[in-house]
């Protein structure tokens, strides 16, 4: 593996790392390496994967769950630097969901009211956009946590990156929007209004709403949304704090890819994605690149492998080389600044436990 020895420099000075990349990069290994050499430098490092396919408890051989979970740190002689420490977990959005509620909610009796609507079951597991939003709403609490100084986020693939970056106000629209007042208003005039008067009232506030579920359904989503009026303002308020958080000086933005031409062209969108919601990006992790050999390996290898075989590794490494280029001309347009990159060497096999992974990252 080659690295920029900025990297080090960035793993110590920023707050928050957010790892982007398409799927099948190797980006939640990436994390993990990354963690853990910040970790063994002496960082607090809290490392929280929002990937559905839930590798990082595999790459770090741990049965990870919601809370953070201490990861075992191997001993390093050649570390000048005292141990930090490593916490990791997966994130599981209805626990980051009933939180939001218990911290919002003007009451634990309302919290409890809340939690047991069936409405609220279902919008805290199905409704559209939650696992983004509740990872940013995650973020936002470990960002807060005195326990760790480097917080470490390891994104779904690209498109689902994209969204989680684009939706840090996902549930702003309750607040902006004219719903609540559809919904809300036929319940406050219940008192006042005769049954049928209060049908064509929800029928012309909610668009006919009313006429397709019948009333009993509508009061019932009004009543839930009144009861959740406070913790949907809570949810804005969070999602305006992420917002400022992502924004930060302290925040870096690092972009996985692979050196195929296919991966080149999606880092690209996923780069150009980012500018224009003026996100950094400040480093390029390639994975899986051609191991460098030296000069004895590469007069071993032309006598005893065929010439068709040479060539072939010749070919795919000037391809790599190409791709390497590409991406770091064309990732640059939008940025003034150099990024680091990061070269990973292609493992042949994923990891299953930290020894291997720790080996690796103290390898750079």
């Amino acid at each position: 593996m080659t690295i920029s020895p900025d990297i080090d420099a960035l793993l110590q000075d920023k707050k928050i790392i957010v790892m982007v990349g398409a799927g099948g990069v190797g980006k939640t290994t990436a994390s993990a390496l990354l963690a853990i050499r910040a970790a063994m430098a002496g960082r607090r490092v809290a490392l929280l994967s929002i990937d559905p396919a839930k590798r990082l408890a595999s790459a770090l051989g741990l049965g990870l769950g919601h809370e953070m979970h201490a990861v075992d740190l191997k001993h390093d002689e050649r570390s000048a630097l005292p141990h930090g420490s490593l916490h990791a977990s997966m994130l599981d959005q209805k626990a980051v969901f009933d939180r939001m509620v218990r911290l919002h909610a003007p009451s634990q009796k309302i919290a409890d009211r809340i939690m047991r609507d069936p409405l609220y079951r279902a919008a805290s597991t199905n409704l559209s956009g939650p696992l983004e939003y509740m990872a940013l709403a995650r973020l936002q609490e470990l960002t807060q946590d005195k326990n760790f100084d480097l917080v470490i986020l390891d994104t779904p693939p690209d498109t689902h990156a994209l969204d989680f970056l684009k939706r840090p106000n996902i549930l702003a629209g309750f607040m902006e929007n004219r719903v609540m007042n559809w919904l809300i208003k036929p319940v406050l005039a219940m008192g006042k209004l005769g049954l049928g008067r209060l049908i064509g009232l929800g029928e012309k506030l909610a668009g006919g709403v009313a006429s397709l579920t019948g009333f009993s359904a509508l009061r019932s989503f009004g009543e839930f949304l009144l009861l959740m009026q406070e913790v949907i303002e809570g949810f804005h308020k969070t999602g305006e704090q992420v917002v400022a958080i992502l924004r930060d000086h302290k925040t870096a933005f690092i972009l996985v890819a692979v050196p195929t031409r296919a991966a080149e062209r999606s880092a690209v969108f996923l780069s150009d994605q980012l500018a224009e919601m003026d996100y950094r990006v400040d480093g390029l992790v390639i994975n899986r690149c051609l191991p460098t050999a030296t000069e004895a390996e590469l007069s071993k290898m032309v006598e005893t492998l065929p010439a068709a075989a040479i060539d072939f590794v010749n070919a795919r490494r000037a391809g790599e080389e190409k791709v390497i280029g590409n991406l770091h001309k064309n990732l640059s347009i939008s940025r003034k600044k150099n990024r680091i990159i990061v070269r990973i060497e292609d493992q042949g096999a994923d990891f299953h436990d930290m020894d291997g992974l720790t080996l690796l990252a103290l390898s750079f």
